[in-house]
């Protein structure tokens, strides 16, 4: 037998070892489908691989209904621990504002109205997030770096994304709860004390482990669906990272 026949053809195809058996990157199978429990846990554990068991259908739904349901969850319980309505009234006093629009507000706050609004307002907000996530990572990535990924894959690395970006969210929801204050801060602006300028909280939120994490799932999700890599998802997921922490810093 010709030793040539061991040669096992790589991606893009350069010669990995052997011969007449090649195999192209793009026909080895993905891992198998671990289910829709096995799809939330591997994106913690195993998150690679789970991007590969999608690489041919993404999915997204289950994600994208869980954080509409945490996120509402959320809302409600700040609005019930009366922690909106405290630092909504503290900022306004401390702005100087009339006190008979101090007075509406607490009102607001007091009333059905008021925790109605604020509930049904999160899941719409998650949603817009969500999709307006995926239309930047389309355009970074599809337009102009030239991947070909339907939307629906965007939508899954967005979603899974903000699976594990919960974490980060809960650790916060739970010390505004304990501190009573939505100054929490979890990376380096704990170092500056009581300053709450742009810089501090942008800085902060910059080195939040947890808001990172959250991020490199992204980016993985991307450069695997791609199949261009991480460094290549981090492109793709950069001007979303910077907008969020504009938004963070600037609330």
């Amino acid at each position: 037998m010709d030793d040539s026949t061991d040669v096992v053809r790589g991606e893009g195809g350069k010669t990995t070892g052997g011969g007449a058996v090649e195999v192209a990157w793009s026909e080895v199978p993905p891992p198998p489908d671990p289910g829709p429990i096995g799809r939330l846990v591997g994106v913690f554990i195993r998150p690679r691989a789970t991007f590969e068991s999608m690489r041919e259908r993404p999915r997204f739904l289950i994600a994208f209904i869980i954080l509409l349901v945490v996120q509402t969850t959320i809302a409600f319980v700040l609005f019930h621990s009366g922690i909106v309505a405290e630092q909504t009234v503290a900022k306004m006093e401390a702005q100087g504002k009339d006190p008979r629009a101090i007075e509406q507000v607490q009102s607001f706050f007091e009333g059905t109205g008021g925790l109605i609004i604020t509930v049904l307002t999160a899941p719409v907000a998650t949603a817009i997030g969500l999709v307006s996530g995926a239309a930047i990572l389309f355009f970074m990535a599809n337009l102009m770096m030239g991947a070909r990924l339907r939307f629906a894959h965007y939508l899954s690395a967005v979603a899974f994304a903000g699976i594990v970006q919960l974490v980060d969210q809960l650790v916060r929801v739970g010390l505004i709860l304990a501190n009573r204050s939505f100054d929490v801060r979890l990376g380096l602006g704990m170092l500056f004390g009581d300053s709450t300028g742009f810089g501090v909280r942008a800085l902060d939120t910059l080195t939040d482990p947890l808001f990172l994490w959250g991020n490199a799932i992204g980016a993985l999700a991307v450069g695997t669906y791609s199949k261009r890599g991480f460094g290549f998802g981090v492109l793709a997921t950069l001007p979303g990272v910077i907008l969020a922490v504009i938004l963070s810093a600037n609330r």
